[in-house]
């Protein structure tokens, strides 16, 4: 799930999107992110009765939080119009990061043509289909690859002087669109929109320097080359 920092800032913390995993326990991630050469920048605390969670970072130092739910169980809503389609490490080293989270947390992945793979979790897609039971079958009519029904997060290689870190994606009905309203409202269009494998989206920082990619889903683009743009999202 994501979630999005508020408060003063200064140029050691910005405003950020922030990526979180849910754990059955956050105490036993943050033992297991240690024992896998990660970080524990902040120890597990309670959440009021919402939830228990801890910050982490990966040994590249991109930073991630984990959630053990309590009253609050994360998002209630995925994959549709402006609500969270995918997280994405945006990594130098895909190699020791498919090492470190799958240690974490039992994470595969799955190549998705040159340049561009996927993180799954296995039994992911039993899980959704609980509340699509035709979700394997809708899959595999827009030519999904195999297990794309288990896929939870995006990795993407770092370009340039690119920090590495973890980026959230917005689904939405129309790039474009989405890019034009938030010129609009005063937020900049990083990356204009353009077309990638599967989907066609756009890099936008909000007034606060809050950076998101948003995605529409366009099957017609499955056999599209990797996009360097996508990589510029924060």
């Amino acid at each position: 799930m994501p979630g999005v920092d508020g408060g003063p800032r200064d140029a050691s913390d910005p405003a950020a999107w922030r990526t979180y995993v849910r754990v059955d326990s956050a105490d036993d991630a943050a033992e297991r992110v240690r024992a896998a050469g990660g970080k524990v920048v902040t120890e597990p605390f309670d959440a009021g009765d919402a939830g228990r969670m801890a910050v982490l970072a990966d040994p590249e130092g991109a930073v991630f939080r984990v959630w053990e739910p309590k009253r609050h169980q994360g998002s209630r809503v995925v994959n549709e119009h402006g609500s969270v389609n995918f997280n994405s490490l945006h990594t130098r080293d895909a190699e020791q990061a498919k090492a470190f989270y799958g240690a974490v947390f039992g994470w595969d992945t799955i190549g998705l043509g040159p340049g561009a793979s996927m993180w799954t979790l296995p039994g992911y897609g039993d899980h959704l289909e609980q509340d699509n039971p035709e979700l394997r079958a809708q899959m595999a009519a827009v030519g999904a690859p195999p297990r794309f029904e288990d896929a939870v997060a995006a990795i993407v290689p770092c370009e340039g002087d690119e920090r590495p870190h973890w980026g959230i994606t917005f689904a939405v009905d129309d790039a474009d669109a989405v890019a034009a309203k938030a010129k609009s409202l005063g937020g900049e269009v990083t990356v204009a929109p353009f077309d990638a494998p599967w989907v066609r989206s756009t890099v936008i920082t909000d007034p606060q320097g809050a950076s998101f990619l948003a995605s529409k889903f366009v099957p017609e683009n499955k056999g599209l080359a990797g996009s360097p743009a996508a990589s510029q999202a924060a």
